[in-house]
């Protein structure tokens, strides 16, 4: 994105989307420029294998209800959940060049013994039994090397890969320690080190064109505790005055 660079989008002869000398998007001036990170997250429970059907992210937009990976008790989308607007895909007017794709998924090694029984915390990776101990690590280690993920584009495929290949730099480094009981025990275990995975090759998603990433378990395990696994797309956002 350095110097004089020039989009095309699919309009009638090429027509430019985006032309960086001149600060046009869409044939309008362009407002301002920010660091842009899209989220969209799903929800999994202890106790219940996890569904083998793909599931979408990006799709389901805040304020809207969504099932569980792995449960069908629905629940309201708040911005803990996505700072999705619309159904896959940004408002007209708007240009984001994607330059990392990380998948974010943080295990600890004992159960949490608080959790919201009602409003946007239910159904969170909080567990209402007593305190117990979890194998953090072999259950990250089953989320990361089953689930697969594409990165699609108005259907066509682009980036692909295990979770463990998305590593996410947003969360609490691995660490292990020793405590008199589960509530004072601390262990933790997370998508990678800090280090996100960066496209050699960015990818442009204008206004209103459909995007997702589909992602799947290629086998079925119990998870131990409740968790979330959260996808983001992180990069520069154009927003021209509408």
């Amino acid at each position: 994105m350095r110097g004089r660079q020039q989009f095309r989008g699919p309009g009638p002869g090429g027509t430019p989307v985006l032309t960086l000398d001149n600060t046009q998007v869409n044939g309008q001036t362009l407002k301002d420029t920010l660091g842009c990170r899209l989220y969209d997250t799903y929800r999994v429970k202890a106790g219940t294998a996890v569904s083998l059907s793909p599931f979408l992210f990006f799709q389901i937009p805040r304020g809207q209800q969504q099932a569980g990976q792995n449960f069908a008790t629905q629940y309201a989308k708040t911005l803990i959940d996505t700072n999705m607007d619309a159904a896959g895909q940004l408002q007209k007017g708007r240009f984001f060049v994607v330059d990392s794709i990380q998948v974010r998924v943080i295990t600890t090694g004992a159960t949490d013994t608080t959790y919201g029984s009602s409003g946007p915390g239910t159904e969170m990776p909080t567990d209402p039994t007593g305190a117990a101990s979890v194998g953090a690590a072999n259950l990250e280690k089953a989320v990361l090397e089953a689930g697969f993920c594409t990165f699609k584009i108005d259907n066509r495929d682009y980036e692909q890969g295990k979770l463990i290949h998305f590593p996410s730099p947003y969360g609490i480094s691995g660490f292990a320690g020793a405590g008199v009981s589960t509530t004072d025990a601390v262990a933790i275990a997370n998508n990678g080190f800090g280090r996100p995975y960066r496209l050699p090759i960015e990818r442009r998603i204008d206004g209103l064109r459909q995007f997702n990433v589909e992602m799947q378990f290629a086998y079925a395990f119990t998870p131990q505790r409740n968790f979330n696994i959260e996808v983001t797309l992180e990069g520069t956002l154009y927003r021209s005055v509408v």
